[in-house]
């Protein structure tokens, strides 16, 4: 049976397209070349554009004041060796009024790192509900919409007062998820008689809605299609739970953008504790990472702007919290293969067009920003290592690959160079990232 075990890649520059070229080889070459030589065509071209990247985030801890430190703000928000370079942060909007205060060094630290805050909801005050409990399994009652948005403006105006700017904030976190702590439930005409006739007031930050649990289209279409309600919304909102992977065409024809709001991936230990323990193997925890990576590709093909997942510092997460084997304040391996993405396609880059006639063999996207071309390569295969060769235009200067496998944390290897050519080696079950400058 035919075995891919070499890739050779060869990149053709011209001023409007990238072209290069894979070659799958049989294991063994020097087999009489028994098995037929594969290539695959694969072209970026750089002026076709596509949606323009928000930036790759994550969660402040949400219940609780133990909110990650400077030097772990510094880890996660920092674009240099060994930082993840994310862009976006999110908080709660607390119901309780006293919290308010606490939160206010972590944003003014994001803020610090250049990183745009988006401020969740998960429940407006207790009195203002239908079961008098800030819990789930009830509403906001709607003789109560004008006074949440003046909560929420006073949350807005709070945080600015004390030099804590937030740039976004939702409606509410899972309107339609029915749960036994801190929550509120929004019916699909509820959310859009709120969005219509009450967050146009909402003042001081962009609104996001409707951030259900799998990003269903039946909480955003009538507001999308409505004439009023889809000027008092900026950006569209989901999760990834159980569904809601998808393209959403309405959303850029009503100018809007399209964030990934929350998801994790954590061996379902949430639930059976025994599925991730201080001895679990690390390939069974790569292989989840690796269907997150696919996940974050997914989404840009599908022209999401933004990709924001759970919490920044948990064993299952980006940094350690000192739970599972892992230590506080260190990057795990789930950090270092996020920040792939989040450290070099940074906020404001355009994705570009990519093609191919080879299937599914690599998950290729590729984006241009600050003079940069970036690609960004995940193979998910089991077999060994892809070797690229890409001929080098005259205009670019430099060329860097980062790598990061289940051997590699984010592995930068300068010496891709040489004459007219970069060479590549993209090791099993990885994700690499290509730099030209």
């Amino acid at each position: 049976m035919f075995s891919l075990k070499k890739f050779r890649t060869i990149f053709l520059f011209s001023p409007l397209v990238l072209v290069f070229f894979i070659t799958a080889c049989s294991d063994d070459e020097n087999k009489d070349n028994v098995e037929k030589i594969q290539t695959i065509l694969v072209s970026v071209d750089s002026d076709v554009v596509y949606q323009t990247v928000s930036g790759f985030g994550g969660a402040n801890m949400i219940w609780g004041t133990d909110y990650l430190t400077q030097d772990e703000m510094d880890l996660a928000f920092g674009i240099g060796e060994d930082r993840l370079g994310l862009s976006l942060f999110r908080v709660r909007l607390s119901s309780n009024k006293n919290d308010w205060a606490g939160l206010v060094n972590s944003i003014k630290m994001a803020n610090e790192r250049n990183a745009k805050v988006l401020a969740s909801p998960w429940s407006p005050p207790a009195e203002w509900k239908s079961n008098n409990s800030i819990n789930g399994g009830g509403y906001l009652l709607e003789e109560h919409y004008a006074d949440f948005v003046d909560y929420i403006n006073e949350f807005i105006q709070f945080m600015s007062d004390h030099g804590a700017i937030v740039d976004v904030v939702s409606i509410q976190n899972e309107p339609d998820w029915a749960v036994s702590y801190e929550g509120c439930e929004y019916t699909v005409d509820q959310m859009f008689n709120f969005v219509k006739n009450h967050a146009g007031n909402i003042e001081g930050a962009e609104v996001l809605a409707a951030e259900s649990l799998n990003t269903n289209h039946a909480y955003t279409d009538d507001i999308l299609n409505d004439a009023t309600a889809v000027n008092n919304i900026d950006i569209v909102g989901g999760h990834l739970y159980g569904g809601g992977l998808t393209a959403y065409p309405l959303v850029y024809e009503k100018s809007k953008e399209l964030w990934m709001t929350e998801h994790l991936m954590n061996l379902d230990s949430g639930n059976h504790p025994e599925n991730w323990t201080e001895d679990t193997d690390e390939e069974v925890i790569w292989d989840e990472t690796l269907d997150m990576l696919e996940e974050i590709h997914a989404t840009m093909t599908f022209d999401w702007n933004a990709y924001i997942w759970w919490y920044i510092r948990r064993y299952y997460s980006f940094l350690g919290d000192g739970e599972k084997g892992t230590d506080r304040g260190t990057i795990l391996k789930r950090g270092y293969a996020f920040s792939q993405y989040s450290r070099f396609v940074r906020p404001g880059y355009q994705r570009v067009d990519v093609s191919s006639d080879g299937g599914t063999v690599l998950k290729i996207t590729a984006y241009k920003g600050e003079g940069n071309i970036v690609i960004v390569a995940i193979n998910s295969s089991e077999y060994s290592s892809k070797i690229i060769e890409i001929s080098v235009p005259a205009e670019v200067s430099s060329a860097s690959a980062f790598t990061t496998s289940v051997n590699h944390n984010c592995q930068k290897f300068d010496d891709i160079l040489t004459d007219d050519k970069i060479i590549v080696e993209l090791p099993g079950e990885s994700i690499t990232t290509v730099v030209l400058k």
